[in-house]
Formats: C-alpha cells, sequence, structure tokens
C-alpha cells in the first residue's frame, strides 16, 4: 500500500495489493518521539540527561539517573495543518490554496519507575514500566479543481479495457489471476461507473464521465469538479520493561525490553461533479431495447486502508559521567521484528440527473506479514551548568537499506526487499535542547531537531530513477541503475517550547508544544492516460503536538 508519506505519490494504492514497499518500511519503521512534555520542550535531545520517564526509550539507562521513583502521566492533543494546491498538468501553475486543520486527542506518556538499593555492588537498581509514543500519523489534506480533459473514471475504464464482461462482471473477479488486484475496476463496473460497449468478448468501456465520438473515441465533454480529500490517523507507541543501574552516581547501563505496537489508517476520497450537468449526456440502453436520456451529475470513489502492528525490540544504554557537568550517553536497539495485519476496501457512488444515487462498496481485502525494522544507534551529549541548567545534543542513525519484509506464507519478497537495499539508505537525526532555571522551582525549555530523508534515488545528469521506477529489468539486471545516488531533499524540522514547575516536594508539572514541519505531499488520484494527465495535490503539511506532563516523586 502507498501510505502519505514523505513526498512520494500517494495515489494508485488500488493497483498494489500485497505490494510492500519502501513507503511503508519508512512509515512503520520510523521513530518520532513525544513522550513527556519535559523530553519534548528539549527538542528529545535526551541521550544523555535522563532522570525522565519520555527520555528512557531514546536511552534505557535514564531511568537510573532519578534519586527516587516516580510515576508520570502526560495527556497531550495533535493538531494537523495542511494547505493543498491543485496542479492540473505539468505545465500549468497550482490553483487554489485549501487550508485544513484536524485536531485529535492524544496520551503520548504514562509511566511508573520504583528505585530500590543496589547493595554492595550498585548504588541503585531502576525497574520501570512505560509508555512512549514514538510516532503521531494524524494528518489531512483537501483541495480541488477544474478539469476538462481527463477522468478518474475514464482512466477506470481504460484500466478495464480488454476484460470481458463476463469476467468484469463475475463474482468471481475477485480471486481470478486475470483481475490482477483491479479491485477498484470491478466495482466501477458494478456501480455503472464505468459501462460497457460494442462487443461484449472484446471489453470496451467508457467512464461515466465520458461522452462516445462517431469514430469510436471517448472524452470528457466538459468541465469536472475534481475533489480530494485524505483523513490519516492513528499512533505508535512503544511499550517499554525498563531495568536500569546507578554505579557511584556517574554511571548508568540500562536495558529496555520494547513492545512497539501502532494502528494507522488512511481514507482517500476522490469525486468528480459536472460543472453544467447538460454537457454531459448519457444514453442508457436497456435489454428490452428502451432507450433513456439523462445527465451525468456526480460520481465518488473511496479507498479506506487499516494497518495494525506489534512487534518486540532489544535495547542497550549508558550515560557516563567523567567529570563535573559533562554527560556522555549512547546506546543501541536491536531491529524490531514486527507482524503487521492490513485491511482495505473500495466503495463508491454515481449520480444521474433525476435518477438517484447507485452507491455501493467492494470486497473486504486483508493481508498479514512481517517487518524487521533497522539497527537504531543513538548517540548524546550534555552539559549542565551548575544549578543555572543545561545543553544537549542528541544524533539518531537508522540504516533503512537493511530493513526485511516476510510473511508465513513464503512470499516471494526478494524483489521488495532487493528495491529496498537499492533505494534506502541512513537517515540522520539532529536535536539540541537547551533549559534554563529562571527560579529554583520554574524552569523555560527549548529545542530543535531535523531529520533527513532515507530515500534514494539515482540519476544520470538528465533522468531522475526513484523506487516507484524499479521494476523487473532492473531486479535481473538486464537494465542498471545509473551509478551516481542522491538522497531525496526532504526535511522534517521541529521546534519546541516548555516550561517546569518542579518543586522540592512530590509533585511537579511540565509543559510543552513543539511545531513540525513535514516535507510536502503530492497525490496524484489516477494513472495518466491516453497522453492525458492526472492531476496532482500537493499539500504542505504542519503538525503541532502540546502535552501537558503531571508527575509524583516518592
Amino acid at each position: 500500500m502507498k501510505k502519505s508519506i514523505i513526498s512520494i505519490i500517494l495515489t494508485l494504492a488500488c493497483t498494489s495489493m500485497f505490494a510492500q514497499n519502501l513507503g511503508d518500511a519508512l512509515t512503520f519503521g520510523a521513530n518520532d518521539y513525544i513522550g513527556t512534555a519535559r523530553s519534548l520542550g528539549m527538542g528529545g535531545a535526551m541521550n544523555a540527561v535522563g532522570c525522565d520517564l519520555g527520555s528512557i526509550g531514546i536511552n534505557p539507562a535514564g531511568s537510573a539517573v532519578a534519586g527516587y521513583s516516580q510515576f508520570v502521566v502526560s495527556p497531550g492533543l495533535s493538531l494537523s495543518g495542511s494547505v493543498t494546491s491543485f496542479i492540473l498538468d505539468p505545465y500549468s501553475s497550482p490553483a487554489g490554496n485549501f487550508k485544513n486543520t484536524r485536531t485529535r486527542f492524544k496520551l503520548p506518556n504514562i509511566g511508573y519507575t520504583m528505585r530500590m538499593s543496589g547493595g554492595d555492588w550498585a548504588q541503585s537498581i531502576t525497574f520501570g514500566f512505560v509508555l512512549n509514543s514514538t510516532y503521531d500519523f494524524n494528518y489531512n489534506h483537501y483541495g480541488e479543481g477544474l478539469n476538462a480533459s481527463s477522468s478518474k473514471f475514464a482512466e477506470m475504464a481504460r484500466a478495464a479495457d480488454g476484460i470481458s464482461n463476463s469476467v468484469l462482471g463475475s463474482d468471481k473477479f475477485y480471486n481470478d489471476e486475470l483481475s490482477n488486484n483491479l479491485w477498484d475496476v470491478k466495482l466501477g463496473y458494478d456501480l455503472g461507473l464505468i459501462g460497457a460497449y460494442g462487443d461484449a468478448n472484446e471489453g470496451h468501456y467508457v467512464g461515466c464521465t465520458e461522452s462516445l465520438a462517431d469514430d469510436g473515441s471517448r472524452y470528457v465533454p466538459g468541465n469536472l469538479i475534481q475533489r480530494s480529500k485524505i483523513i490519516t490517523e492513528g499512533s505508535k507507541n512503544d511499550i517499554l520493561l525498563n531495568m536500569a543501574f546507578n554505579f557511584s552516581n556517574n554511571f548508568y547501563l540500562g536495558f529496555n525490553m520494547g513492545i512497539p505496537c501502532f494502528t494507522y489508517s488512511t481514507s482517500e476520497r476522490f469525486s468528480e461533479i459536472a460543472q453544467t450537468a447538460e454537457d454531459f449526456p448519457v444514453r442508457f440502453t436497456y435489454e428490452d431495447g428502451t432507450i433513456e436520456n439523462t445527465f451525468f451529475s456526480d460520481a465518488t470513489y473511496q479507498y479506506n486502508y487499516t494497518a495494525s502492528g506489534v512487534g518486540l525490540y532489544g535495547k542497550i544504554g549508558a550515560i557516563w559521567l567523567p567529570f563535573a557537568g559533562l554527560r556522555l550517553g549512547a546506546a543501541v536497539q536491536t531491529p524490531t521484528v514486527m507482524g503487521i495485519d492490513e485491511a482495505w476496501v473500495h466503495s463508491g457512488s454515481v449520480s444521474y440527473v433525476d435518477k438517484g444515487v447507485v452507491s455501493g462498496r467492494g470486497e473486504q481485502g486483508y493481508y498479514s506479514y512481517d517487518y524487521v525494522t533497522p539497527w537504531q544507534a543513538d548517540f548524546g551529549v550534555a552539559y549542565t551548568f551548575g544549578k543555572v541548567g543545561l545543553l544537549s545534543v542528541d544524533y539518531t542513525m537508522l540504516n533503512y537499506s537493511t530493513a526485511r519484509f516476510s510473511d508465513d506464507y513464503g512470499s516471494d519478497f526478494d524483489f521488495t526487499n532487493s528495491c529496498m537495499r537499492e533505494f534506502a539508505g541512513i537517515s540522520h537525526n539532529l536535536r539540541v535542547g537547551l533549559e534554563f532555571n529562571v527560579v529554583p522551582d520554574f524552569s523555560v525549555r527549548a529545542g530543535y531537531g531535523f531529520t533527513t530523508s532515507a530515500e534514494k534515488y539515482y540519476t544520470d545528469g538528465v533522468n531522475n530513477y526513484y523506487y516507484t521506477d524499479y521494476d523487473e529489468d532492473y531486479y535481473l539486471g538486464r537494465k542498471q541503475l545509473p551509478l551516481e545516488s542522491k538522497y531525496v531533499p526532504d526535511l522534517r524540522q521541529s521546534v519546541s517550547l516548555g516550561f517546569g514547575y518542579n518543586p522540592a516536594g512530590s509533585f511537579f508539572a511540565d509543559f510543552a508544544v513543539r511545531y513540525t514541519s513535514l516535507p510536502s505531499s503530492v497525490y496524484q488520484p489516477y494513472y495518466d492516460y491516453d497522453d492525458l494527465y492526472s492531476p496532482v495535490f500537493e499539500t504542505r503539511r504542519s503538525l503541532i503536538n502540546a502535552v501537558l506532563t503531571l508527575g509524583w516523586r516518592f
């Protein structure tokens, strides 16, 4: 399935059943820690700092830094923002700026740690159970524009060409190898989004938005209002079982058993409405020879996809204080072995003037597979300025070329995994955090971070080749990719602000807000056909996370 991620074409998902790809690897394998308000306010630069329960997922040794047991809970809000432009073809300028926002309640952190005496060989031992949010999938867009040349349902008719009426109309089509997973086309035929004409065995089809010329050519006869709406939601969380040791208050060693779990869903809704219905005449010919004339009004296609996954990984980390003020941190996380379940369904509707609405949905699809994420390496350095505050810098690296797909059915993922080896590389994440104690009980914080894309492309100086261009010829060595590879220049950047209330008693509280600028996404609702272009919806995206942490020490 294709997902709404870093600057790739999101659509055509209906043609990619059972086709896990680099998009899935990046979507389900990435980490963007939210956690507590203190961690968020410092931009996630907590590797060498520790003490805060939001930092445990970054460095397991962090729980041992605190000289007490603690319980924290961190409710939050997620606000997705987008501005979408409609681009009719490669030669036209963007039209319209449609703004959208969407707010969701989240619980990015809840946790408990218990500190115990370590006896003769350690200052203390800490045990913890923590849930930290590691990714927020909140995203939406809406855009629209006028198109008098191409149509989603015309392209659907072209995809059906050559399939006989009897095959396309059969209930067995969903399981027929000849279907090539054209489940959207099957739905379109059943609902009347496309209709047959001519010899039934030859399989000629016309879209509900098209007219037939005398010479048999098919064309869009007037202006269509084309509307696209995509809503994506869900989150990824790590359930952490933590154990950490404090050695002489200057060296800390910790271990995590992590259980990542996520839910992800996306709904792609694309509609075409006749700007002037009289421009779209339609003739229905019934079996008894009766002819009825009417006009096309509007049609909608919708694709719903859901995924959920649970996995397991291990992580080991250490924090060392070589001398007063300086703190060094490092952690290594094993690949996550994750089982993922997917489900999808197509639905649609079509309306003609004075004939009401015909709507329905296709057959539900399911698939399960395994995904092994890359190794992860985390490093951090921090310097504390006495009781005044601290400055922290973190770096995280993931090499996605080592990610792998497999399943229990013996499916051949060699092609997909080969594609990832060629087109996936190293993602770099740098985070900087600052904390300043205004007065003994009150702190202000700020943070900045960026993450580079792990997606590569190849160039010969004239043409660029992306993973969507990778096919059997490259896989089998009949064609060679250019020698020069580059990373897709997509950058995810964030800035954060926060403050903390930390009195001498048991209770403490923190609050933070982070603004993240996401790479632009490009949505193409259908394939180009007959030398006609599909429009493109280009969306500039942002995400705001606000977290309030309430904590108790004991």
